[in-house]
This record gives structure tokens, sequence and C-alpha cells, in this order.
């Protein structure tokens, strides 16, 4: 996103990742909402302007794809990245997010997923819906 920053929802019950990923988001031009628990995460998503979110799977109470679920009915239009430590993860948790990217990518990798959702956030339904088809497939053909 040019011109305003982008604000990114993260959310991890684990402080010092949150952290961590909060300093590399703002060192890197984003604005960052942080919390450390489900519910609080959909109090923030639906009441603050948020760009993408950044969620990570485990979470105590409820994880990360449900949250997801739940979000993505609220605000479809937003990117959410499903982080995990763990994995791989089924198809049907992968489902209502827009990426999901190992903790141990690293943080190039992170920033490099978020810049392209949010990229793409601003091209037509249509074109966003066929690369998402299309990325799906690919997926299910390998």
């Amino acid at each position: 996103m040019s011109g305003p920053k982008a604000t990114v929802l993260c959310v991890d019950d684990h402080w010092k990742d949150l952290i961590e990923r909060k300093t590399l988001l703002e060192e890197n031009g984003f604005v960052v909402l942080e919390v450390t628990g489900w519910e609080e995460s959909l109090k923030v998503f639906v009441d603050c302007t948020v760009h993408a979110v950044i969620l990570d799977y485990q979470l105590p109470g409820m994880n990360g794809d449900m949250v997801a679920a739940m979000m993505k009915r609220l605000k479809p239009h937003i990117p959410i990245i499903l982080l995990s430590a763990y994995g791989p993860l089924p198809e049907k948790k992968l489902r209502p997010v827009d990426a999901f990217v190992y903790k141990s990518d690293g943080k190039r990798r992170l920033l490099s997923t978020l810049r392209e959702l949010l990229a793409n956030r601003s091209r037509p339904f249509f074109s966003r819906w066929l690369n998402h088809w299309k990325s799906r497939n690919q997926v299910v053909s390998q």
C-alpha cells in the first residue's frame, strides 16, 4: 500500500513472538495493533481499521483457523495470514485464510507475503479470485 501506512492486526499468545513481529512490521512501515487472545482480536478487528491480519494458529481457547473464519464472515476483504510452528496443516484448516507461513520461514517470507496480499487487495475482485483459485488448484495437484 502506498500513501497511508497499512494497519496490521497481530494475534499471538506468546508475548515475545508478538513483540518481535510488531517491531519487524513497524520497522518496515506498518502500523501494528497487537493482541494476545482470540476474543480481543475479534473486538479489535471489528472496532478498528485493519488492512491485514497476522494470526497465530495455536491460541488458547480457539485455533487460529476458527478465528480467521469468524473474521472472514465479518470482513471478507481483509487478508489473513495464518502462522504456525507446526505443519503442514490440513487443507480444511487453511480455507479461511489467504496465506499460510511457517514461523521458521523467517522475517523476509512474512514481509513478502504481507506485501503481496496488500498489493493484490487493490486489484479487481475477479482478478483476485482467479489468482486465488489458481493457487489452490496448484496445491491440490502437486
